[in-house]
């Protein structure tokens, strides 16, 4: 392998908040990757620290072009550049957009489990939250499309939030379901609004289904944060067909003061989706590598919980309902016993209360090493 994801950045001590924690504890939580960046963000970082000076920046012309160039020859859909504007994150965005576009007090449907922030994005703007519970069959997820079209029908709903690849279950949607779901938000004039910041993080051969590929009708948000792992300079895209809708978001964008770059992470986003290709591949290579140690040691060590299948995402989803349906508990009595700090998880949404979510972007020597802190908890419980 031309990139060596065995060696990590040492974020002790840098003011990052996964790291934030005791010396003796091992954070697998928050979604963000301990590898250093791709070296062509880490020089466009440098070069631009080197300017000296650290004004108000623009989001150019070639920022667009390198989201619309990945876009066209990594996922075969072609954005046009009057679709797009710059937002400073995903949640930004979609704060923006629940906002602008939706009655306050009206239902905002959530596909759960699903990221706990998007909760907190309906909640903080007084719309209400609507939970669709995805359907568990054998170790996959699916939609309840009876009950889906039941809330999308409420005179009182007004968006859906997709989640595409969905965290925390790591599944990749099918082009048919992107379209039964584009389809029923159309017949009930809903929003259909989606979270598409881990598309690039997917398992070796598999590949996630633009919605903008699928419809014309979705308001679709994207990142390199998540797979270039430079979430904390803060910086993303929405991406709307329709000129009305795009004129009056990217209004709101500015008028909200998320809608300008600072002045370092415009050419680290341009370095990513140029040179990034062979670096990601990689990547993806090495975490599926992480999540198969997972699942032969869950197999051979802790058979009486179950790993949830998944494609996309570096984030797993471990069903502990042998041992618990509390995870906030288990979830907090792990950290307290052990030092591994995963995420409880009952913060995304009602199912959520027997499982844990497992970041495994790291090392495979601290996944192993917080495998055998799992295994010593369980053996508590024994």
């Amino acid at each position: 392998m031309k990139y060596n994801f065995d060696k990590i950045a040492d974020r002790k001590n840098t003011n990052q908040v996964k790291w934030d924690v005791k010396d003796n504890e091992l954070p697998m939580w928050v979604a963000d990757m301990d590898f250093e960046v791709l070296p062509e963000i880490k020089e466009a970082l440098t070069t631009g620290v080197n300017v000296g000076a650290y004004g108000y920046a623009i989001s150019t012309d070639k920022y667009f072009e390198a989201y619309i160039s990945w876009w066209k020859r990594n996922h075969e859909v072609t954005f046009k550049k009057e679709w797009m504007a710059f937002s400073s994150s995903v949640i930004a965005s979609i704060d923006v957009i629940i906002n602008t576009l939706t009655p306050i007090h009206s239902n905002i449907v959530l596909l759960s489990p699903i990221y706990n922030a998007f909760f907190n994005c309906v909640r903080n703007y007084e719309r209400n939250v609507v939970e669709s519970f995805l359907i568990r069959k054998g170790n996959d997820f699916y939609i309840d499309y009876d009950d889906l079209e039941n809330k999308l029908s409420d005179k009182n709903t007004s968006m859906l939030i997709f989640c595409n690849p969905h965290n925390p279950i790591g599944k990749i949607w099918s082009k048919e379901d992107i379209l039964k779901v584009s389809e029923l938000c159309k017949k009930h004039n809903v929003i259909f609004l989606s979270d598409e910041i881990h598309c690039d993080i997917t398992d070796p051969g598999k590949k996630y289904v633009p919605a903008l590929s699928v419809t014309d009708d979705a308001i679709v948000c994207i990142s390199g944060s998540k797979v270039f792992n430079i979430a904390g300079l803060r910086s993303s895209c929405v991406v709307i067909p329709s000129k009305e809708i795009h004129d009056k978001i990217q209004k709101a964008l500015w008028k909200y003061d998320v809608g300008e770059p600072n002045c370092l992470v415009v050419d680290a986003n341009i370095a990513g989706f140029t040179y990034g290709d062979e670096w990601v591949k990689e990547l993806n290579e090495y975490l599926y590598k992480n999540k198969q140690e997972v699942a032969s040691f869950i197999k051979n060590n802790i058979p009486q919980l179950t790993l949830v299948n998944e494609e996309a995402t570096y984030l797993l989803w471990i069903d502990i309902s042998h041992f618990s349906n509390n995870s906030s508990e288990f979830a907090s009595k792990l950290r307290e016993k052990t030092g591994l700090f995963v995420s409880s998880g009952d913060i995304y949404g009602t199912p959520g209360n027997n499982y844990i979510r497992m970041n495994i972007a790291t090392s495979l020597e601290n996944v192993k090493d917080g495998l055998n802190r799992l295994k010593a908890y369980i053996d508590t419980l024994k």
